[in-house]
């Protein structure tokens, strides 16, 4: 007996999800850093859903579905990867700022162009009982999920993973697992980058265990004193359960050096909080950890130094699991118009990168972020902008260990309807969500030293509430949004004007960066001379070249 995708493609009244702003997810986990638990000294416990699947491109959403319940014939496409260089050779759309369809938001074309993926795992003996996390790493651009018969959940940030609880749905022996991915959707609105438009699951596929108590996130704030030497650590460790919190659960960190030598002469211990609601308990079900670290090697740019995290989570009946992130201890702030990194004023020499491979379009391996990388670093770039969404774990991983200034940018724009979405109240929750995830996955990179909010997309109550959220949830890091200094341009191709006018400080809480785009040497020069704006200007584009 399968469950019908038509509950995850459509609401109650039949409105198409695909079509709708404020159903931007369901199901899904709440985001959370990049790390896997572990048996202790142990390896994470892992099954790749990478490699080929099968696949069938069908016209629309409806008939991917139909075709879902009722398989014919399958093609084969390797994952992570795109159709459009895999199995159907269709000249992809490349588009500035125009979208590709005429339509208004967040109406799409009817040919939608839908891929239905299905693939069949085992489960290993050893994960009975366990929990069994379903995750995606990247999914362009709607994802609809089903396993083993069962609708699983839906997810529309195509940048940031997708993770799903299907402890309930796996089973001994052979699993069933179907994917759609939708082409074209309302968050296209909000996906209007200037890039090649590729569909399909981009970035891995994969199956974690963890133990029923586990480790639902790791919040690991590593900052420096203004001696350079002394390192300041907050660790907030929140704990998942299976039902109602159990008292006695504790949590330990260890801190290890390059050379895996303990810091700390005994772990940090503390146990998790699981009170009843009071305004002072709150939040619970986490643990908190927090210190200073003396004679710690900062990390910068120009000497990269981390350091291993090791949190441990030790729960009533002999239940242990542990995983480990790497951190390095910097400080980054804002004074008298300089951006400061270790106390230190740094001057921007940073280049903008997509995810983009000649072969494998966005399906970027680790080894060519690599070589994009040591490129950077050869012409002497020491910073590097994600635009415009955020890039792939293993991009940040490596931005930590050869040191680059990273500026993590939000999955949004909307060239197209410029000043217009952003203040849309049907796309505020999709705003707020992708900014929240880039944070909440991101958090504990060294390399990132700004959120940006987006790219050209204006500013409005959307980026106001997102900016906001930021400043609250992580202010160790400033907010970058260009649209918050270039109020009143005209909507359509707005940096080639050359009667415009930067109308730097409409909005200063919207950006604690002055971050235009192509402005003239004499607005600059104009600026530093005129303003008593307190913010560094980093433009956050300068040279433009296309086609």
């Amino acid at each position: 007996m399968t469950d019908s995708f038509d509950r995850l493609l459509f609401d109650a009244a039949g409105t198409p999800h695909w079509m709708s702003p404020e159903t931007f997810r369901i199901g899904k986990l709440a985001p959370r850093a990049t790390f896997l638990p572990r048996a202790e000294d142990g390896e994470p416990e892992v099954v790749s859903l990478n490699g080929a699947w099968d696949f069938h491109l069908a016209r629309t959403p409806r008939e991917a579905a139909k075709f879902a319940e009722d398989p014919e014939k399958w093609d084969r496409i390797e994952v992570p990867g795109n159709g459009q260089m895999q199995v159907f050779f269709v000249q992809p759309p490349y588009t500035n700022i125009t979208l590709p369809f005429p339509e208004e938001p967040p109406r799409v074309p009817e040919n939608n162009p839908t891929g239905v993926y299905r693939r069949t795992f085992q489960l290993p003996k050893g994960w009975r009982g366990r929990r069994i996390v379903l995750h995606f790493g990247g999914a362009d651009n709607t994802l609809l999920v089903r396993l083993n018969g069962k609708a699983v959940g839906l997810s529309k940030d195509s940048r940031t993973p997708a993770e799903f609880d299907v402890s309930s749905l796996v089973r001994a022996g052979r699993n069933e697992l179907v994917a759609l991915v939708v082409k074209w959707s309302d968050a296209s609105f909000i996906e209007d980058q200037d890039h090649w438009w590729l569909s399909g699951l981009h970035r891995e596929v994969f199956l974690f265990a963890t133990e029923p108590v586990h480790l639902a996130d790791i919040k690991a704030g590593a900052g420096l004193e203004s001696d350079g030497t002394t390192g300041t650590l907050d660790v907030r460790v929140s704990v998942g359960f299976p039902g109602e919190p159990q008292p006695g659960c504790r949590v330990e960190a260890q801190l290890l050096d390059a050379k895996g030598r303990a810091v700390f002469k005994k772990p940090w211990s503390a146990e998790v909080d699981v009170s009843r609601p009071y305004p002072t308990h709150w939040p619970r079900l986490q643990a908190w950890l927090r210190g200073s670290v003396p004679r710690v090697k900062a990390w910068s740019a120009e000497q990269p130094h981390l350091y291993t995290l090791v949190v441990t989570l030790y729960s009533p009946g002999g239940g242990k699991e542990q995983t480990s992130v790497r951190i390095g201890f910097r400080s980054v702030e804002i004074r008298d118009r300089s951006l400061l990194i270790n106390g230190r004023r740094v001057l921007i020499k940073g280049v903008n990168r997509h995810d983009h491979d000649d072969e494998r379009g966005k399906a970027v391996t680790r080894e060519r972020m690599r070589e994009d990388l040591v490129l950077m670093k050869r012409f002497n770039f020491n910073a590097v902008r994600c635009s415009h969404y955020p890039n792939d774990p293993m991009f940040l991983d490596l931005c930590d260990e050869l040191g680059l200034y990273v500026i993590d940018e939000a999955n949004i724009e909307s060239h197209d309807f410029h000043n217009q979405l952003c203040r849309d109240r049907r796309y505020a929750g999709a705003f707020l969500d992708r900014v929240i995830n880039m944070v909440e996955r991101d958090k504990n990179h060294a390399s990132i030293i700004s959120w940006s909010l987006g790219n050209e997309s204006g500013y409005g109550a959307n980026l106001a509430a997102a900016a906001a959220w930021v400043h609250e949830a992580e202010p160790t890091r400033p907010v970058h949004c260009e649209g918050a200094i270039s109020m009143g341009q005209s909507k359509r191709h707005w940096d080639s004007d050359p009667d415009r006018r930067i109308t730097w400080n409409d909005h200063p809480r919207g950006t604690d960066i002055v971050c235009p785009m192509y402005p003239q040497v004499a607005e600059i020069v104009e600026w530093a001379n005129t303003t008593n704006d307190p913010r560094p200007m980093i433009l956050c584009e300068y040279s433009h070249a296309m086609g």
